[in-house]
């Protein structure tokens, strides 16, 4: 299994109101996009990013998550108005 699938079925698993993922991955092989979910309603970006990387810091070694380039965290009320701009 690639990395990326590795990423989407772990992200998919940890917990997440039905989470829409968008994730890209390098020809290198790192991997980076968008997490969006009803989870994060509320919930600051500070606190959205320790919540996620507590998850994935216990999930993933040292290696596979130096291959991660970013996640980033948003609400579907957030995604649709970065689409809309």
């Amino acid at each position: 299994m690639e990395f990326k699938e590795e990423l989407e079925h772990i992200l998919s698993e940890i917990g997440l109101e039905n989470p829409d993922l968008e994730i890209e991955e390098t020809p290198e092989g790192r991997v980076g996009g968008f997490i969006i979910s009803e989870s994060f309603l509320g919930i600051s970006q500070i606190e959205r990013q320790n919540m996620l990387w507590d998850k994935l810091d216990k999930i993933l070694d040292e290696e596979k998550r130096l291959k991660i380039i970013g996640l980033l965290t948003m609400t579907p009320v957030e995604a649709e108005e970065a689409d809309a701009g």
